[in-house]
């Protein structure tokens, strides 16, 4: 091979090299991801929990099912031997899937939510209809007593339904709504 090719071939394998470690490295000013971590089209946050062999955060497609996630992050899944019947069920954001063994045979898979401060966390919206005194409180502005009060008024009174209904909680007003809308 001459000279002059290596050169060049060397060149811009440097040169791709750099660019794809300044990308990865530093934060892009708009709040991009760093290189080969953005999410093609729409997706679902899922954390796997438990027996699998790498458990973490992850993002599939919508419209994965269990059995596909299980598929796409065990190397092997023969051991797992047959899955259960609700291995079609569909995955959603904020979705945590524990997968144990305990006869060493059998696969038992449940999927359970995150909790409010891991969505917050990984920017998953949360439900103002299935959250608890506890994890409104997470929420800047809203203490203890307030999130109380939201929580006995979602009992006494029905479902918020969206996050614009839970200003019918005395205490709570526009302003208080849009510093925690974010998280919604």
């Amino acid at each position: 091979m001459p000279t002059s090719s290596r050169l060049a071939i060397w060149c811009l394998a440097l040169l791709l090299s750099v660019t794809l470690y300044v990308k990865g490295r530093f934060p892009a000013p708009r709040g991009e991801e760093a290189a080969f971590l953005r999410a093609r089209g729409e997706s679902v946050t899922v954390r796997l929990a438990g027996g699998f062999p790498r458990a973490g955060v992850y993002r599939f497609p919508v419209g994965t099912s269990v059995r596909s996630a299980i598929k796409m992050t065990v190397a092997d899944p023969e051991p797992l031997g047959a899955l259960p019947a609700g291995g079609a069920a569909l995955l959603q954001t904020g979705d945590v899937l524990n997968l144990s063994i305990p006869d060493g045979k059998n696969a038992v898979i449940s999927i359970t939510k995150m909790g409010a401060q891991e969505r917050m966390l990984l920017q998953v919206p949360l439900d103002p209809d299935r959250m608890s005194a506890k994890e409104w409180a997470l929420l800047p502005g809203i203490g203890p007593v307030l999130s109380k009060r939201i929580v006995a008024e979602r009992h006494e009174n029905g479902a918020f339904g969206s996050l614009d209904e839970v200003l019918r909680v005395p205490g709570i007003g526009p302003a208080k709504l849009e510093v925690i809308k974010k998280y919604f």
